[in-house]
């Protein structure tokens, strides 16, 4: 006689099928996660930019107005 073939039970079926969805939500996130984390650089350094604009504007008017 044959070997008997044991199938997944539909609890497994479920865990199995609900394990293979989570892996796919995972890695949909850590693209976004990416994506934010570039986006997030970008502003950054726009942030530097502005930051230092300021304060060399600021220096100028403080300047400006202790000639007075």
């Amino acid at each position: 006689m044959g070997k008997l073939i044991q199938f997944p039970s539909k609890m497994e079926l479920d865990k199995g099928s609900r394990m293979i969805t989570l892996n796919e939500t995972l890695d949909e996130v850590e693209v976004q996660l990416g994506m934010a984390m570039q986006e997030l650089d970008m502003l950054n350094e726009e942030i530097v930019m502005l930051t230092e604009d300021y304060n060399r504007i600021l220096k100028e008017l403080k300047d400006l107005v202790l000639q007075e």
